[in-house]
């Protein structure tokens, strides 16, 4: 049960607290690094106050998702027109590509965006299943065995 509890804590740790506070989760940013499709998309929005937000669209197996990307990417902005930086909703839809994982195709990011080198990507995704870990182990504690 022990064991069970240090899963789920992980998973939950994961999937929804992590993005709560706005940090990507490490099993997002292993499985678009290592077993990402690339795939076209549609960048919809971009806002460049206070730091640039680019938002796109794309659709897989007729189905529609609709992504946000954070962060000031030069490759991006020299993909979109002068006359469209920074007006919020575009007047026409520019192109991009993606990557995305197949499993959840909702992760994804653009083709090229910012990515650290391997050894800090490494690094980084180590503290946090560290820190995960570390915070589970400390609320989670073995069931104690009671002598008769």
């Amino acid at each position: 049960m022990y064991w069970l509890k240090i899963t789920a804590g992980f998973f939950i740790s994961c999937f929804f607290i992590l993005p709560f506070f706005k940090v990507e989760d490490p099993l997002r940013s292993i499985a678009l690094r290592f077993f990402s499709s690339e795939g076209q998309a549609e960048i919809y929005e971009h806002i460049c106050n206070p730091d640039r937000i680019y938002r796109y669209q794309y659709i897989l197996d007729q189905k529609e998702y609709k992504q946000r990307y954070d962060g000031y990417v030069e490759a991006l902005d020299n993909e979109i027109p002068e006359t469209l930086r920074c007006q919020n909703i575009l007047t026409q839809l520019v192109p991009i590509k993606i990557k995305y994982f197949n499993l959840f195709r909702y992760w994804s990011e653009p083709l090229n965006a910012e990515r650290l080198s391997p050894l800090l990507f490494w690094g980084v995704n180590i503290v946090k299943i560290g820190a995960i870990l570390i915070l589970i182990t400390t609320f989670v504690r073995p069931g104690s065995k009671q002598k008769k």
